[in-house]
């Protein structure tokens, strides 16, 4: 009997021990690095903010719960509408932090599923309202203006949740096939323009290049002409001194410097001076040639 005692004490004391060590754990709770804590009891949320590190709450009837003020980062798929009326699907993605001093206001009228609640559904309303200003094209060509107003729009709007937003970006846009097609068509199209454009701009060099050679070939056969024609006139000048240098006299001299003696058989007058160049009478054909 006494044996039997003993060993439902030892249970006792063992399952008491064992009821004030799972007590005992359950009384703390550790708030992590980069977040806050608020104790909840039955369903209620005290607006006590619990810094990281470990606090007491009431066993099996209180928590604790945390919430993230670090910086983090919420990422939505939005579908809209262009200016154009194509329709655009893009991903977005948003850096946001919750102010400790507001993070129990945040918890209380919004809960801890305001990623779902409150961030996503204002991406999407605010892109469908910017996407709306630009035409396809734009999205693409001005995709840092539509992400800056995006942004804009978006702080201003999550503001009212106790949610500051730091940036966003809208990693891509899709289009239909219809529009891609229509996109590669258009860039083809500049392409062979470009390439016409190119083969204009050459085509008008060469004909520059081959004027100016015309040019330069017509200046060098004027300079050759010109040449030929100072030389033609240099000679004839040349010539015509000489022939005025040319005297009665000097054709004389030369005849007698050549004469061997010979005498005609007829002597006309008999003088010799007769037989003289200059005094040789010129037929008048001869005269006239």
């Amino acid at each position: 009997m006494e044996t039997g005692k003993n060993v439902r004490k030892v249970i006792a004391y063992g399952v008491g021990g064992a009821a004030i060590i799972l007590i005992a754990l359950t009384a703390f709770s550790t708030v992590e690095n980069g977040h806050v804590g608020f104790r909840k009891t039955l369903g209620s949320v005290s607006p006590t903010v619990l810094e990281p590190g470990p606090h007491w709450k009431w066993p099996f009837i209180s928590n604790i719960v945390e919430v993230n003020t670090q910086v983090a980062k919420s990422e939505s798929d939005a579908a809209a509408s262009s200016k154009d009326l194509q329709p655009v699907h893009s991903h977005v993605a948003v850096n946001f932090t919750i102010p400790k001093g507001l993070a129990y206001k945040l918890l209380h009228d919004v809960g801890l599923d305001f990623d779902a609640k409150v961030i996503s559904p204002h991406v999407q309303e605010i892109f469908k309202e910017v996407t709306a200003k630009y035409s396809a094209e734009e999205l693409i060509s001005k995709r840092e203006r539509v992400a800056l107003e995006t942004n804009e729009l978006l702080k201003k709007s999550l503001e009212a949740y106790n949610i500051q937003v730091g940036d966003i970006s809208i990693v891509n846009f899709t289009f239909s096939d219809a529009f891609n097609q229509s996109i590669e068509q258009k860039q083809i199209a500049a392409q062979n323009a470009m390439k016409a454009q190119n083969d204009l701009d050459k085509a008008k060099i060469d004909a520059q290049q081959n004027v100016v050679k015309a040019e330069a070939d017509a200046t060098a056969a004027k300079a050759k002409a010109d040449a030929d024609l100072y030389v033609a006139q240099q000679k004839a000048k040349g010539n015509l001194e000489l022939a005025k240098s040319i005297t009665a006299e000097l054709v004389d001299y030369k005849f007698l410097e050549t004469w061997k003696g010979d005498v005609p058989d007829a002597w006309g007058n008999g003088s010799l001076i007769n037989m003289l160049p200059s005094k040789t009478p010129v037929p008048a054909e001869a005269a006239k040639k």
